[in-house]
């Protein structure tokens, strides 16, 4: 049976959380300057310290189409990473979906002419 430590933190998430508010106080700073931007975290350990790892064995006939990451506070490796942002996320996903696809944006314009015509 676990004993109920009245809320105190361990070592590990306490250097957790101090990673991840290092993160957001950047991202604020930005913020301030007027730049948007997202921070890739480790989900392991919290630290902001990634490499991308992605090589030719990861994109060729062996491996998948999705990035690889490494940390290099605790050494975890993996493909799916957390994102920390200082965007406003009301209109991150739409900004995101345009940028991905802006052949989109260009045929919108259109439509709403053709659709006013008839």
């Amino acid at each position: 049976m676990t004993q109920f430590t009245g809320g105190i933190l361990s070592k590990r998430e306490l250097i957790e959380l101090r990673r991840l508010r290092a993160v957001r106080e950047a991202l604020d700073r930005l913020k301030r300057k007027g730049i948007s931007a997202d921070f890739p975290v480790c989900p392991n350990c919290k630290s902001a310290r990634i490499v991308d790892l992605t090589s030719y064995h990861d994109l060729g006939y062996i491996g998948s189409f999705q990035p690889a990451y490494y940390c290099l506070d605790c050494g975890w490796y993996g493909r799916n990473l957390a994102v920390m942002s200082n965007r406003d996320l009301s209109e991150a996903v739409l900004r995101d979906l345009e940028s991905a696809f802006p052949e989109l944006r260009e045929q919108q314009p259109q439509e709403d002419a053709e659709e006013e015509l008839v």
